[in-house]
């Protein structure tokens, strides 16, 4: 899992990076998407990065046409971001390579290797989603607060 998560994560620095954009710009484009509107600090919890960083990179992506901001109307002092036409170009752009990526990788497959790797994945996730919430649930680890102090 861990050699399938760094090969992940290197196609999409390279699809980033042919698409003129940095992978967190990407993860910050597609969380913008899934949220469809929010504000700064929303976004920068979702992505789990300081609102300076959150608010850097927004503002390289506004530059580049991508985002637009709008003050919130319920609360003056904050800023509300959203994806533009642009912005949704370029994600329909990158969702495609990726798609292409996924598919080239499973074109030799049969197809019922690629039903229950998808039957599995589910379940797969399903256990990890339920450990987090589990493990979030749970006091501090006293092995981990003896390394700290």
């Amino acid at each position: 899992m861990a050699l399938l998560n760094r090969r992940s994560r290197a196609f999409a620095a390279t699809v980033a990076q042919r698409s003129g954009l940095q992978p967190a710009q990407v993860q910050l484009l597609f969380a913008l998407y899934r949220a469809s509107e929010c504000r700064v600090a929303d976004l920068a919890e979702q992505q789990l990065v300081d609102p300076s960083v959150a608010s850097r990179q927004i503002a390289s992506l506004e530059k580049a046409g991508l985002i637009a901001r709008r003050s919130d109307p319920e609360d003056g002092r904050a800023t509300l971001v959203s994806l533009t036409e642009a912005g949704l170009d370029r994600l329909r752009v990158l969702r495609r390579l990726h798609v292409r990526a996924a598919a080239d990788a499973l074109a030799d497959w049969p197809l019922e290797h690629v039903d229950r790797l998808a039957a599995d994945l589910e379940v797969l996730i399903g256990g990890i989603e339920h450990a987090h919430a589990n493990f979030a649930g749970l006091e501090p680890d006293n092995e981990l607060q003896e390394q700290h102090a």
